[in-house]
């Protein structure tokens, strides 16, 4: 398992702030160490600059947190905390769409986010950064299949919005979002798998004016949390 670090003193301050369980923090001088530890009680260790660049080549700016793990959850929180919107990344695989859907999700207020256990980019170190603190109250699901959880979110009373470009699909900004959601965005290449789709109640699209064959996969996952969240 990739061992999951964080570097960058906003990083390292979104972490302590959202409680994770950082294990130890290494830093570059003592006046900085002296710092941290008004702020947490983790252990914090002064490291001279090799030792950082032998961990990272980003610019780690002479702090890094090595943490135990990200804290996942079961579908259970969301049937406890039935939030108004829910994410559902159907195998995203490229660790920097993850972090950028993570940030964007977080501006525009989604708290929720399931991902597939199977084929899909995990929580790294890599995605941590990328999401730009975007971690930071995000309760993160994962789950072995995702079309039981649909089943299961559904008799909940949620109704599913997939994102495909099919025949029947409607375009995003013409539905009504006025029921508890879930937005399923899918796969870079293969979009939206069909058993979810199958499970869908309404297929949406984003129409496109140029040439192009579609967005990026964070893009198109922007435009769509910012619709429901806009209802």
């Amino acid at each position: 398992m990739e061992k999951l670090i964080l570097w960058g003193r906003n990083s390292v301050n979104d972490a302590i702030n959202a409680k994770l369980p950082i294990m130890v923090i290494y830093v570059n001088n003592e006046n900085l160490a002296q710092k941290i530890k008004t702020e947490t009680t983790v252990k914090v260790v002064v490291e001279d600059n090799k030792f950082f660049d032998q961990i990272t080549r980003e610019n780690h700016q002479g702090i890094i947190a090595v943490l135990k793990d990200f804290p996942i959850y079961d579908l259970a929180i969301i049937e406890k905390e039935k939030p108004n919107n829910v994410l559902v990344l159907d195998k995203i695989q490229d660790p920097h769409n993850l972090g950028a859907i993570l940030r964007t999700a977080n501006a525009l207020g989604i708290k929720h986010i399931i991902l597939s256990k199977d084929r899909s980019a995990g929580i790294t170190s890599t995605v941590l950064k990328v999401s730009s603190g975007g971690f930071v109250g995000v309760k993160v699901v994962k789950v072995n299949n995702l079309v039981a959880a649909l089943k299961r979110l559904k008799k909940a009373g949620y109704w599913v919005y997939s994102s495909a470009l099919s025949k029947n699909a409607q375009h995003f900004d013409k539905v009504d979002y006025n029921k508890p959601t879930i937005l399923v965005i899918g796969n870079e290449g293969s979009g939206v798998s069909q058993p979810v789709l199958n499970e869908s109640d309404v297929i949406i699209y984003i129409p496109q004016k140029g040439t192009v064959q579609s967005l990026n996969v964070s893009v198109a996952a922007g435009l769509l949390i910012n619709q429901i969240t806009k209802e």
